[in-house]
């Protein structure tokens, strides 16, 4: 599946701009701490060897498991957005403040949207990455829907190294705002 450049622009704009705490919160947005330094994401940029797959997969409180988007048919089949940033101070500070304290933060620097990989779920969940540097990278993702009985979405996320040549498979499961759990690494493959 090729993604475009809109739909980068869109994930960076849905991950880095407007999640769901920021309309809450009256479109507020605080500013970043970390300034973007270009140099931080060097070897990034460019075509890798490895592979990283995995699946979305979020848990409710009353044990129901929830795979990609839980509303209506047509956005399942669509698939979920999951985007893979490699790790750095400024995405370290994107992912504590706003997708573990809710924060807002203020539009990302133009110049990290190279470095932001996206693919899109099947209808089951399942997602994967490939040509990538290696590095290590957060990978995140948000299941919503209608049928979340105790959240209308939640994002997930895990902290993956990846080394050159190497398969990857995850559980992205993990949500920072619902209590700590480990990376949950399925298998590699080397």
């Amino acid at each position: 599946m090729k993604i475009n450049t809109f739909q980068i622009r869109r994930a960076v704009l849905i991950l880095a701009i407007c999640l769901p705490s920021c309309a809450l919160a009256g479109g507020g947005r605080a500013p970043r701490r970390v300034p973007f330094e270009e140099s931080a994401f060097a070897g990034y940029g460019s075509a890798g060897s490895a592979t990283v797959s995995g699946k979305l997969v979020v848990t409710s409180s009353n044990g129901t498991v929830h795979l990609a988007d839980d509303g209506n048919e047509e956005d399942r089949i669509a698939g979920t957005f999951i985007t893979l940033l490699p790790v750095a101070a400024y995405t370290r500070e994107m992912v504590d403040r706003e997708l573990g304290d809710g924060e807002c933060l203020a539009p990302s620097d133009p110049r990290f949207q190279k470095y932001v990989r996206l693919t899109r779920t099947d209808a089951e969940g399942n997602f994967v990455f490939k040509q990538i540097p290696a590095g290590e990278y957060f990978v995140t993702g948000q299941v919503k829907g209608n049928s979340l009985d105790d959240f209308s979405y939640r994002w997930a996320f895990e902290r993956i190294k990846v080394r050159k040549g190497q398969s990857v498979k995850i559980k992205l499961s993990h949500n920072p705002q619902h209590g700590s759990s480990p990376v949950q690494v399925l298998w590699t493959l080397q």
